[in-house]
């Protein structure tokens, strides 16, 4: 059989150059008062801590770039919150519109924090998000005159009992004053005495050590490139470039590719629309929220791309779309999805439920089912050098070796154009 590189290994994370990184966020539960779990906020962690000391607003930018899109791309909304809300600090580039908002108002509280000012461009954009359907908190409100404005605006507003002190209750009161409507969150509730004190002030939401630490959630991501992050961008925001080549320049990268299938499986979760193939999750996500979560990769950080193991991957794919030319774009998704899984080192029945793909890709890729699915078991034969089960997955393996080394030529061509300079 003709020699061919091997099977995908995974590089240790968060190695310089590596395009796979571990990406963290902390999460804090909201609890009513009875105690319930009601939604939860969502931090920022970086690499090696629990905790981040961001001081400029560019590092608070990019904070929040990352803890947006990993909550959405990396990790998958039904894993960190199930159907509870998420309330996520946000910079003021993201109210004035400088920075995209990529997620969906189904289930995120957009939270001003306490540095961001309260001007007409500031309140332009919170009246603009809140006109898209986007619930907003004011963040560590102390009863600033300036920011009354943003409080008349808001669903929720968290007032901090450590830092208001013997103010406390006044600054409930004012919040009540401005805006009767508004859930006031009290935070830094420490004990059951504070929980007391904060429950005869009429609070109605609470959160703090007392209730539950914060948790780091961790996962393992393959980031997407920035060449390729920055050519889809221009073809995005330049001339109508058709629905082809937008889907040429996501496939050509595995990392963002994993992000859209699971950005679009969170934005659909609960309904019957099924993804059944990487096309129809680029065409249901929309060029705009395509573009927006290109931008927020961007800002968030990423990565060189490893070209011998970006190729493997590629090349499995596109063999498995060439030797199904019935429904070639699920089968490529298979393919995909399967070399993704091989070079994160992750189950595959674990990458399936966080992407939430349709049963026939399930079925595909765990079981082997399917055109798609004896595809993909001709093809990871044919990467082991087993021609007897090439025969059992039903294919020849003359036809698995030309559809292979085909795939491996259309996927260095892929690589080399996208890394190619301008």
């Amino acid at each position: 059989m003709t020699a061919r590189p091997g099977t995908a290994t995974h590089p240790r994370a968060d190695h310089p150059g590596s395009s796979v990184a571990t990406v963290r966020v902390g999460r804090q539960g909201i609890y009513d008062g009875e105690r319930h779990l009601i939604a939860y906020e969502l931090l920022f962690r970086a690499h090696g801590g629990t905790s981040a000391d961001l001081s400029s607003g560019s590092e608070q930018d990019h904070a929040t770039s990352q803890v947006v899109s990993a909550t959405f791309g990396d990790f998958g909304v039904e894993q960190i919150a199930g159907d509870k809300p998420l309330f996520i600090n946000l910079t003021r580039g993201f109210f004035t519109g400088e920075l995209p908002v990529p997620c969906s108002p189904r289930q995120v509280v957009l939270e001003l924090l306490e540095d961001v000012e309260v001007d007409e461009e500031l309140l332009a954009g919170v009246d603009r998000l809140r006109a898209l359907g986007y619930r907003i908190a004011v963040d560590d409100f102390a009863g600033e005159e300036a920011r009354l404005p943003a409080v008349r605006r808001a669903e929720y507003v968290k007032v901090d009992l450590a830092d208001t002190g013997e103010r406390f209750e006044q600054v409930v009161a004012l919040v009540r004053a401005h805006n009767p409507s508004a859930l006031v969150v009290v935070e830094r509730v420490e004990d059951d005495a504070e929980f007391a004190r904060a429950a005869a002030a009429g609070c109605d939401l609470f959160q703090g050590y007392g209730l539950q630490r914060p948790v780091t959630l961790e996962s393992v991501s393959l980031t997407p490139s920035q060449l390729v992050c920055l050519r889809l961008v221009r073809a995005l925001t330049g001339s109508d470039a058709p629905i082809g080549e937008i889907e040429q320049l996501v496939s050509s990268d595995p990392g963002l590719s994993l992000r859209v299938l699971r950005t679009v499986s969170s934005a659909y979760a609960g309904t019957r629309e099924e993804i059944s193939s990487l096309r129809q999750a680029i065409v249901l996500l929309g060029r705009r929220q395509l573009c927006s979560w290109v931008v927020l990769m961007l800002l968030g950080g990423v990565t060189s791309v490893d070209t011998e193991q970006l190729t493997t991957v590629l090349a499995r794919a596109a063999a498995c779309a060439r030797l199904t030319p019935s429904d070639p774009d699920v089968a490529y998704t298979v393919g995909l999805l399967s070399g993704v899984a091989t070079f994160l080192g992750l189950p595959e029945d674990e990458l399936v439920e966080t992407t939430g793909v349709a049963r026939s890709v399930r079925a595909a890729l765990l079981e082997g089912r399917g055109t798609a699915g004896r595809a993909l078991r001709a093809v990871l034969s044919y990467e082991a050098d087993d021609p007897q089960r090439i025969g059992e997955a039903g294919h020849a393996v003359y036809d698995v070796s030309r559809a292979y080394l085909a795939g491996l030529s259309a996927a260095m061509r892929a690589v080399e154009t996208v890394l190619e300079a301008d």
